[in-house]
């Protein structure tokens, strides 16, 4: 789990990964619809999504096989909660598909739990369990907040 200001994303990434999520980043704004935008085929792409974030008995524990997450918010703030995943217990099989596992949430703390504000971000391995879409004391209202996930191939990292 790496936890920094975006500003400091190139260091954590091979230039030429570094350079194409760049242009993505100078492009997004808060007027960005929420869509799917791809950045190097389906080595590395990006979803921007809005919702309202929610108490932690209502958010699910994930994990991918395939993919990096780089997660941020471009408009209000977001927990997430990281644990290892090797020590959950699955509720939902992987889906290839869609590069998504579940997990039980497991009644005790997470190894550290993070808020991702604008300007920062969350990157998140494979094996780091993850439970987004937390309410923080920041961002504790039903407002929706907007954010983006660029997915990197971790075997490229």
């Amino acid at each position: 789990m790496v936890n920094s200001k975006l500003t400091n994303l190139s260091k954590y990434l091979p230039s030429d990964v570094w350079e194409k999520i760049e242009r993505f980043l100078f492009g997004i704004n808060q007027s960005t619809p929420d869509a799917y935008y791809p950045i190097d085929g389906d080595r590395v792409f990006a979803r921007v999504m809005s919702y309202s974030v929610r108490n932690k008995e209502d958010c699910k524990i994930e994990a991918h096989n395939r993919y990096v997450d780089i997660q941020s918010t471009i408009i209000g703030a977001e927990g997430i909660d990281i644990f290892e995943r090797k020590c959950l217990d699955v509720i939902e099989s992987y889906k290839s598909e869609d590069d998504v596992m579940f997990f039980a949430d497991p009644g005790k703390l997470p190894y550290v739990s993070v808020v991702n504000n604008p300007g920062y971000f969350t990157m998140l391995f494979p094996e780091e369990a993850h439970r987004p879409m937390l309410k923080t004391e920041i961002h504790n209202t039903d407002e929706p907040i907007k954010k983006f996930v660029i997915k990197v191939e971790a075997t490229i990292l």
